[in-house]
């Protein structure tokens, strides 16, 4: 248009919706000797009518921005140099895409394309050069432009109109358009706004369903204007129109999307819930309706703060479901619910904020998870955790616990006690350098540094100092420790304080010494036998009288290898009732010696070994 506007040689002027002048083309300046940046921005009114024209002038744009167009309005225009200026203005309105008045066809306001009246009045030789710009205008206007006779004919199809159908105009003139172009379901409603038109009632806004040459769908949405001629009789209809198809096509998408996506909601497995800016209900799935046994019906439009919120959480979620997020569109809180029954339901949410054009939140709609078993077994996990916590601490067996530094993180109550450390004074201190006696600080450490590769070790001795410099000797066992992923995250030992032990064992291997070093030196032979008859002492003084060595007779049968015939019976029996608990005193038995010589020996309490 703005091309148009400079190479047409009838003046072009054009008001915003304001009545401010927008458009002044080479021709309105020449004429008027105001040139296009003297006068752009200015009230066309009130800078360049004349008084008497004002009102009338001003009535027939203000018709104009309304959609009522008129054909040949005389009006007069002031030049620079104060001369009047008569000239005719076709007004014809200009809608965007949304139909709202912007102005001319294909350029923003309302342009009156004119012609200096004071030259028709002079000569009518004009006219036909005004009418063939009009012809020209309309056929290359960026809309389509379809007109129809009295008749129902087309006696108008621009080139847009001819692009978009591919119908050539030879091809539609002269035929009905209703009969030949409309789709069927629309023929009736078409055929009703065309009629009422040719009756002098324009129509804005109503759909012209086309077919194309291809046999496509062609969605218009059309302003049917009547159209007169020179003495105000109806001739026919003109209508331009805007292609809608591709946004018809774009809303049918969206409204499949938007039944789509209501019934994924309806049908989803997990409880959705949307509520609007006051907090009322208006989206309320089956799911939900299941788990809390409240139907849609009976949720929608309630507040839900008010009614099925357990009363602790109404504030803290009617404010969660309120806000908008700072930094994004969703927050997860955990939403305890009433149902119908009264019991409680957790259920964990994820409220994401809807908004309008204007980026105003509108509503909030919350997928949720239905948490009450999760939450059962959370407080299950955490009653387990204070009881092994409480087991840990009050065991009687002292439990040590480092992490993967090797710094203490686990000291029980019995071990406190037996070091004299507290928990408190031990945490975070390296278990090995802090606490462990020198000559088994490199033998622990191999041992832990193993624990915390995976390597268990049980029941290796390792020597604590307490509080009081005193020695510590526990026994203990090295567990790996690892997380819920099963990372390695340190080494816990459950552990036997075995001081005592080891002083009555030490104690009992000095008695037993002095005991096998008495028999050994003792002035008396000393036999012993095992449960089979078997040497198993045999003392030096023994060795001394048979000439019999210790190792020559250590495993061997006492009675059949070294008593004589006539006795081995008696000495056997004495042996077996020894081996039951009945003990002999200084019974008799004759012995061979080395030499072969019997060498008879009084044996006073001798017992089995």
């Amino acid at each position: 248009m703005p091309q148009f506007s400079e190479d047409a040689t009838a003046p072009i002027i054009g008001i915003d919706t304001e009545g401010r002048i927008n458009e002044w083309n080479q021709k309105a300046a020449d004429l008027t000797g105001f040139s296009e940046d003297e006068v752009r921005g200015q009230d066309l009114v009130t800078g360049f009518i004349a008084d008497e024209f004002k009102a009338s002038v001003s009535d027939v744009l203000r018709q104009a921005l309304q959609g009522e167009e008129t054909a040949k309005l005389e009006f007069p225009l002031f030049t620079k140099d104060g001369k009047r200026l008569d000239v005719i203005l076709n007004a014809i309105a200009q809608r965007d895409r949304d139909n709202n008045i912007i102005g001319v066809i294909g350029v923003i306001g309302v342009i009156g394309v004119g012609q200096n009246f004071s030259e028709i009045k002079v000569s009518k030789d004009a006219q036909p050069g005004l009418v063939s710009e009009l012809k020209q205008f309309i056929d290359t206007a960026n809309a389509p432009i379809v007109g129809i006779d009295t008749e129902g004919r087309i006696n108008e199809w621009n080139q847009k109109a001819a692009d978009l159908s591919g119908f050539t105009k030879d091809e539609v003139r002269g035929k009905d358009l209703v009969a030949g172009f409309i789709t069927d379901e629309f023929k009736a409603s078409v055929s009703d706004v065309l009629s009422r038109a040719l009756q002098g009632e324009e129509a804005a806004n109503f759909e012209l369903p086309l077919f194309t040459k291809s046999g496509a769908r062609l969605d218009i949405l059309l302003n049917a204007t009547t159209r007169r001629d020179n003495d105000n009789n109806i001739v026919g209809v003109v209508g331009t129109g805007q292609d809608m198809t591709e946004m018809k096509a774009l809303q049918h998408a969206q409204q499949r999307l938007a039944a789509k996506f209501a019934q994924f909601i309806d049908t989803a497995n997990v409880p959705i819930v949307g509520i609007d800016t006051e907090g009322r209900v208006h989206d309320w799935n089956q799911k939900a309706a299941d788990l809390t046994g409240f139907s849609r019906d009976e949720m929608m439009d309630q507040n839900l703060a008010s009614g099925s919120i357990t009363d602790g959480f109404k504030a803290s979620i009617s404010d969660a479901l309120r806000r908008s997020p700072p930094s994004a569109e969703t927050v997860n809180f955990e939403l305890p619910l009433f149902t119908k029954s009264g019991a409680r339901l957790d259920i964990l949410l994820n409220a994401t904020t809807q908004r309008d054009v204007d980026d105003n939140i509108i509503s909030v709609v919350g997928v949720g998870q239905n948490i009450v078993e999760e939450k059962a077994a959370q407080f299950a996990r955490e009653r387990l955790a204070a009881e092994l916590i409480q087991f840990i601490d009050t065991a009687n067996a002292p439990i040590i616990g480092i992490d993967i530094e090797g710094r203490i993180n686990e000291w029980n109550q019995k071990i406190a006690d037996l070091t004299g450390f507290s928990k408190d004074e031990v945490m975070g201190q390296d278990l090995v350098t802090g606490f462990i006696t020198g000559e088994f600080q490199s033998s622990v450490k191999a041992v832990l540094r193993g624990a915390l590769k995976g390597e268990e070790t049980a029941n290796f001795e390792f020597f604590l100092y307490t509080k009081e410099g005193k020695r510590l000797e526990l026994l203990l066992n090295a567990t790996t420790r690892r997380d819920i992923d099963n990372n390695i995250i340190g080494v816990v030992g459950v552990g036997q304080d075995i001081t005592e032990a080891k002083a009555s064992q030490n104690a009992q291997q000095r008695v037993a010494a002095e005991l096998t070093q008495f028999i050994d030196t003792a002035n008396a032979p000393i036999i012993g036998i095992d449960t089979e008859g078997r040497v198993s002492e045999w003392n030096q003084k023994a060795a001394d009288l048979t000439g019999f060595s210790r190792v020559e007779v250590m495993g061997k049968d006492l009675v059949t290898g070294f008593i004589t015939d006539e006795f081995q019976s008696t000495v056997k029996t004495v042996l077996q009732g020894a081996l039951k608990g009945e003990e002999a005193t200084n019974f008799e038995f004759p012995l061979f010696t080395k030499e072969g010589e019997a060498s008879r020996h009084n044996i006073e309490r001798d017992h089995p070994t």
